[in-house]
This record gives structure tokens, sequence and C-alpha cells, in this order.
């Protein structure tokens, strides 16, 4: 997916001469170290980096719209830069069909159709066009940053029957993100992210700025690569394989931080050789592996856990008013201590709005049988398909989501094999959780593994590819599902809860399914945000479609 990049690195200059020069982002500040692979080699001592400024100011984000010719932008305290022109990020051209059959619970929907037509008519920018383009408008604002590489691609949607037959396949924009490195090491994270997506006409359809004003302070000893594999072994029980890089985490502007040391970013594999969560662990020698947050939380009881009755009265305005979430997870058993903040960050978000969550289940008592269909010997309907959304955080593979260290009931993995999600009340499907909706695995494209998990859900909206771990991707998704200012559709709100939150290596990824009459759920709201599509029962699906793009 990744094309054309330009080197913005600023070879041959000094710290002093970047600083001097005015360049903001300024992460690429070199402190005389030797690259990477070098200093791996050499038993090293790398850089500490402390913070001089976090965010643009009111005026450098006026100056990055009028760069770029957008009629508005917005700067949260924290000082990331955001826009996004909903009716063209991530547009989708669709048909409006009318009045669609109600849901199971009342709910009036709506039909819509992709339109196959003006799909196959988008034509995106070319990379190198987007990527002269960003430079320009970055250079001419004085963002451009320095010490970082461009890369472009493109977000793409794929409509495949249920033979294997690709009926579209389009492009819907061209994105440009930038990548940032330390003295040669890289520097990852929402906080050092640069994103700006075209469309076909090359006006801006999104853009996201959040970075720090870095200057060299020093530098600590750290451990080698067999010490960084041990300790984030440590960090990530239940990898079969582990690998250990040198890193520096750039966490989320408003995790406020005044510098930055070197971090092993960890990166676990299972026995089959998928990817686990990314979760970073210090490096330096005199650094020690931080605690777990919390202990693992108590496990439920077999008897006690009683199912959810999806009659709760929501505060929403709906015509039935029956809307509710769930949430489960697996965090410090699994090594994603995490977790359990993240839950909590997405449950607030919905109880908060008067909209029930009725359970959150973390560790212990998040179990595979609450995602299991009856057919299989689970009991979906009683939780996970008992609600209108659920999200899931932990570690997962193309074929499924993982439970082992943490539960065994009705067993430690949660197939796609056994998922018939939407038969009772279930929409959307939110998986934080690695590679579920990799496009091929095992010689499986993504509709082959995961189509039959739709007996009436809209969406499955997970990644394509690794994840990183984090503790308020919740939060950030259903504020973009439940603001009352601009709420964005479900699919829009993950990505750019994903934009938000994970590297630019990251693929977010969304599914559906596409009925006999052509009617598609692709631009579903949240109930009582917008407009939402009619189910599709499983005996309705013809084809399914497949968005994805670099977060």
């Amino acid at each position: 997916m990744v094309g054309t990049a330009w080197n913005f690195r600023g070879l041959g200059r000094t710290a002093a001469g970047i600083a001097a020069s005015g360049l903001i982002g300024s992460v690429g500040l070199v402190a005389g170290g030797a690259p990477a692979a070098a200093l791996q080699a050499s038993g090293p001592e790398l850089a500490v980096y402390e913070v001089r400024a976090s965010g643009l100011t009111q005026e450098q984000a006026a100056t990055l719209q009028r760069a770029f010719g957008l009629r508005t932008i917005e700067r949260d305290a924290s000082g990331s830069v955001r826009f996004s022109d909903e009716r063209a990020f991530l547009n989708v051209p669709t048909i409006d069909r009318g009045q669609g059959t109600p849901d199971e619970d009342g709910n009036a929907t709506v039909a819509t159709a992709i339109d196959l037509d003006a799909l196959g008519k988008l034509t995106p920018i070319g990379q190198a066009d987007a990527l002269a383009r960003t430079a320009r408008a970055l250079e001419s604002a004085g963002l451009r940053p320095a010490g970082a590489s461009a890369a472009a691609s493109h977000s793409t949607l794929e409509v495949v029957d249920t033979k294997g037959t690709q009926l579209a396949s389009a492009a819907l924009d061209t994105t440009v993100t930038y990548s940032f490195t330390l003295g040669g090491v890289p520097h990852v994270g929402a906080g050092a992210k640069i994103r700006v997506a075209y469309d076909g006409d090359g006006a801006v359809t999104q853009l996201a700025y959040s970075t720090r004003t870095l200057a060299p302070a020093g530098s600590m000893p750290v451990l080698d690569l067999a010490g960084g594999r041990q300790r984030c072994s440590a960090a990530l029980p239940g990898a079969a394989t582990m690998l250990a890089s040198y890193a520096y985490e750039a966490p989320k502007l408003a995790h406020r931080v005044s510098r930055l040391e070197p971090s092993f970013r960890c990166e676990g594999f299972t026995a089959d050789g998928s990817p686990m969560q990314v979760l970073f662990v210090p490096a330096g020698i005199s650094v020690p592996l931080p605690p777990p947050s919390a202990p693992p939380a108590t496990p439920r009881s077999t008897q006690l856990a009683a199912p959810v009755q999806p009659t709760a009265q929501s505060t929403q305005s709906t015509q039935a008013g029956v809307i509710n979430v769930g949430s489960e997870g697996t965090g410090v058993c699994s090594g994603l201590d995490h977790t359990g903040t993240n839950l909590d960050s997405f449950n607030d978000e919905f109880s908060s709005r008067g909209i029930p969550v009725e359970f959150s289940w973390l560790d212990g008592s998040a179990w595979e049988r609450d995602w299991k269909d009856a057919a299989f010997g689970g009991n979906d309907d009683d939780w996970t398909d008992a609600v209108d959304m659920a999200y899931w955080q932990g570690h997962g593979t193309a074929t499924g989501f993982m439970f082992d260290g943490c539960s065994n009931i009705d067993d430690d993995f949660m197939a796609n094999t056994e998922a018939r999600w939407g038969n009772q009340h279930a929409e959307w499907m939110s998986l934080f959780t690695c590679s579920i909706l990799k496009q091929e695995s095992g010689g499986k494209q993504w509709w082959q593994r995961w189509g039959d998990a739709f007996h009436g859900l809209h969406q499955i909206n997970s990644f394509n590819s690794v994840s990183y771990h984090s503790s308020d991707h919740g939060s950030q998704y259903g504020n973009y599902l439940l603001r009352n200012s601009n709420p964005k559709t479900v699919k829009n709100a993950w990505a750019w809860a994903s934009i938000d939150d994970q590297p630019s290596e990251v693929k977010f990824a969304s599914m559906g399914p596409v009925s006999q009459a052509g009617m598609v759920n692709i631009n579903d709201y949240f109930w009582g945000k917008g407009p939402v599509g009619p189910d599709v029962p499983h005996s309705q699906l013809t084809a399914w479609w497949y968005l994805t793009g670099s977060s």
C-alpha cells in the first residue's frame, strides 16, 4: 500500500543548525549518535530528549489551515490539530433507497446501496503529487518536519461476492504520512503524527498534526538487545517469539511529558507466527520495568454471571429507546496493562450520555463463550449479541482473538468459524486487536474468514495489521460516535480513533455485508446520531465490502 516516498531527514545538519532554522516538530534533532544498527552492536548509550514545546500554537494552527486551504481547523487543548471533511473523508458513493426495514427493536432504518458506477470513476491524485503538495504546504507554513520521512498510500474499498468474484475495487483517497526518528532511532506513536489525505481533485479531506519540539538533554546507558528481549518477554507473557528494538515512544500530546527516554519496542508473536499487540518498555539499565497498574480482576463466577436483559431504557432519543453496549478484554493477565483503563474510557463515553453499559468483563472474567454462537456451544445471545455494540481489547490473529493466560471458558480462543453475530441485537463489533481483518492469511482472504460471522451484523471494525496497546482508544472512538457536534459514522469514527491513537504503519479496516438488493450499512451512524441501515439476514447476503487505510 505504501508507494513513492521522499526523505526530509536533513542529513548533515547539526542539532544547533536545525534548531536555529525554526523548523517545527524538531523530533529529528540528532545528538551526534551513530545509526541505530551501529548502536545495537556496540553496547549503546542513547540520547535523552527534553520537551521544549508540545503541539502547535493557535497561530501556527491558523498558518497550517491557510497553507492547506482549509475552511476550518480544530486545535485541542494539547495542541493537536485536526481537520476532516465528513462528506469527503473515506467517502463511498452511495444511492439512497428510502426507508428500510425497522431493526429488531423497532428502530427506523434508511436503505443505502453502493453506487458502483460512481465508485469505478473515482481517480485519486498520484502519490508523487500528494507528496509534493504536502511538502509545499508544510514548508510554506514553516511546519515541515525535520528528521522525518514522508510516504504515500491509498485508502481502498473492495466489494467481493460470495463466490470470490471482485465486484469493485477503488482507491478512495491518496494519503501522506510521516515517520520520525531521533538520532537514527524510530520515534513512534500518536505524539509523532502528521497525516494528510486528498480526494481526486486534490482537496484535503483529512489532516492530523501532532508533534513535540524536542532537544537533546544528555544520554543514558541502555540494555543490549538480548536484555531488551528478556524485558519484553517479562512484560508480554505468552509470546512464543519476541523481537525487541530501540525506539522512542511518542505518547499522545494529551499525555503531558517533560522528557523522552529510550525504550524497547516489544513485538511478540504467537506459536503460529501471529503478531501480538505491540507495547513499549524502558530501555535504560537503571530504569526498572514498571509494575502492573493493577492486579488481574477477580474472575466472575460461572453461577453468578447473569446474562444481559436488553430492556434498559436509554435517555438517548430514538423511536424504540433500547440502545446499549458492552465491553470486554484481557489485561494484566495477557501483558496488556492498559486494557482496564481503555475499557473504562469506552464505557464512560456511553454511560455519561445515558446509554447503558450492560457488561464490562476484564481478565479472568472475559470469556470466549460470551462471543461464541449457541450453535457451537456458546452464549453470545446473552452477552455480545445482546447489545448494539460490543468493544474488545486483547491479542488477536487473522482467525480470532485470544483468552489464553486469562480464562478458558469454554476455551481460550474465539475462532472466526464460531462467530454468528447479529441474529439477536448486535449491529457493530469493535475489535481492538491485531490482524482480525488482515487481507490475506493462511491462503484465505478477509471475506473467507469472517464473511460467515454476518447474521444481521452491520460491521466489524478492526485492523488489517498489528496494533499498538492503548489506554484510551475507546474514549476517542466513543466520543467520535456520540459527540453532539459533528458525530462521525461508525467506520469513520473507527478510522479517526485509529489515526489519533496508532502509528501510521497500523492499518485500520472495516467490513460489512451486501444484500440481494445491493443494500449496505457502510454509512451507519450510532443510534440517535444519524441514519442507520437495515439488518442484512445471512440468507440474503450476496457480497461483502471491505475498507482499509493507514492510521
